[in-house]
């Protein structure tokens, strides 16, 4: 760096990644800056020589001072090159740059304390602070843990078989597989390690819920409206990754009518979800896969409501991904490479990094608008509109285009079978309606015109149209 472009950068003034310090008298306040920029996920600049508002005073520099700053960068634990160059000025002193890289393996210390930076102030980390950049740093490390309780026996052997089969037929692992025992198969995965289950074994298979951790757990819900003042639903699940992604899917598809479309002569009705299933699916995979399951209090919540699905998982983002470049080729980074390694040799996802942006074309090529992600105090969060708010009807190109509960799907789908009486349908859904429930339900589907009561005698009978 030279004079000029030293004069460049101070101009911006002290900000996040860059302060200001007279001189090296202050060397132990400039330490803790730089120990701070090392934890940043920018790095910084300190520069000595050099007041609060930008004027160049330098200092003089001597064989002393290179030690001193010597001495202070050894106290900064682990280890962390620092790039240091003295600089000459106008008046034959020094101004003294340190240049600091975001560090690999923060969180950093320097003199047993450990620091962070707050727009221009250099602050003592909190504990949460720490635990959340030493998590961030360690991300591989707890599901590769083998100091849980469960066993073989508490595993679902039907659904590593499962998994099993899948991979093969996805060439995703050899025919070999097929014929191997499940203490080989969690091995060649690596989830079994010196004949212990790893972390990542027990949240992809344990079918014990007392051997589950409390973690693995998803909280569900339907609101009314478009905010959390009123529940029409809660369910709270705990179970293995594949159990918690099988009863998500089946409680948004319930939660989430579709539109059905009536095509003139067409007795098939063409139906259309609120958001398509492949962006579900992906959705509910990415916050099973991502999470960061360190956390024991942490779950996956998604919230319903008139206009959107929102899904929040505990896990900021990766070093190296930013919420801009999800919608863009990005590269993909796994939180947790062994628990998402399942979950692609059975073909749930993909290792290009390519899921979000197959979400954002998804929902394009049905009008929807596109996912919003947001990241929160170290949550994910997704929120994927509707098109139009559930519950309404809408005219498109002159047809009816009518929003069904998953309830009025199942009664035409049973009124297939021809003409039924209210008791006849009540005995084939499951669960079952009381009588004025599925009164109410087959008066709203003839308000529809999508079926005609028949009455005979006595005795009342409904079909489609």
């Amino acid at each position: 760096m030279n004079l000029t472009q030293l004069k460049t950068l101070l101009e911006q003034g002290e900000s996040e990644n860059l302060e200001f310090k007279s001189s090296t008298g202050s060397l132990n306040t400039g330490m803790q800056t730089v120990c701070a920029f090392l934890n940043s996920t920018q790095g910084g600049t300190l520069v000595f020589g050099v007041k609060d508002d930008g004027q160049i005073i330098g200092q003089d520099v001597s064989d002393k001072t290179r030690k001193e700053i010597a001495i202070e960068l050894h106290k900064i634990e682990p280890y962390a090159k620092i790039d240091i160059e003295y600089l000459s000025t106008e008046t034959d002193k020094n101004v003294i740059i340190l240049t600091v890289q975001p560090g690999d393996k923060a969180p950093y210390s320097y003199d047993g304390r450990f620091f962070t930076r707050s727009q221009s102030t250099t602050m003592r980390m909190t504990r949460e602070e720490y635990g959340y950049i030493y998590n961030q740093n360690n991300m591989t490390l707890w599901e590769t843990l083998t100091n849980n309780d469960c066993t073989l026996k508490d595993l679902d052997e039907d659904r590593i078989k499962e998994i099993v089969h899948t991979a093969v037929f996805e060439k995703r692992l050899p025919t070999t597989a097929l014929t191997a025992s499940i203490p080989d198969i969690l091995t060649k995965l690596k989830l079994l390690v010196d004949g212990k289950l790893t972390n990542a074994a027990v949240v992809l298979f344990c079918k014990n819920e007392d051997k589950q951790f409390m973690q693995s757990q998803v909280k569900l819900a339907r609101f009314k409206g478009i905010d959390k003042k009123e529940f029409l639903d809660t369910k709270l699940y705990v179970g293995n990754a594949f159990d918690l992604y099988d009863k998500t899917m089946d409680y948004l598809t319930f939660c989430l009518p579709v539109a059905a479309r009536i095509e003139q002569g067409n007795p098939i009705r063409v139906e259309t979800p609120t958001i398509p299933y492949s962006v579900l699916r992906e959705a509910i995979t990415n916050a099973l896969i991502h999470r960061d399951y360190s956390f024991p209090g942490g779950s996956i919540a998604v919230a319903i409501y008139d206009d959107r699905v929102n899904i929040m998982n505990m896990g900021a983002l990766p070093k190296g991904i930013e919420i801009s470049k999800l919608s863009t080729e990005h590269t993909s980074i796994q939180r947790n490479p062994l628990i998402a390694n399942v979950f692609y040799v059975c073909g749930k996802i993909e290792k290009w990094g390519r899921g979000t942006l197959d979400m954002i074309k998804d929902c394009k090529s049905v009008g929807n608008p596109i996912p919003d992600y947001e990241e929160i105090g170290g949550v994910f969060s997704i929120t994927l509109p509707f098109k139009e708010p559930i519950r309404t009807i809408i005219t498109e190109q002159a047809q009816e285009v009518i929003i069904l509960t998953d309830r009025q799907k199942e009664i035409l789908h049973i009124l297939k079978d021809g003409p039924l009486s209210r008791h006849e349908i009540t005995a084939k859904m499951q669960p079952q309606l009381t009588d004025r429930t599925m009164q109410l339900e087959l008066t709203n589907l003839k308000k529809m015109n999508l079926i005609i009561s028949n009455s005979k005698a006595k005795a009342t009978t409904w079909s489609l149209i």
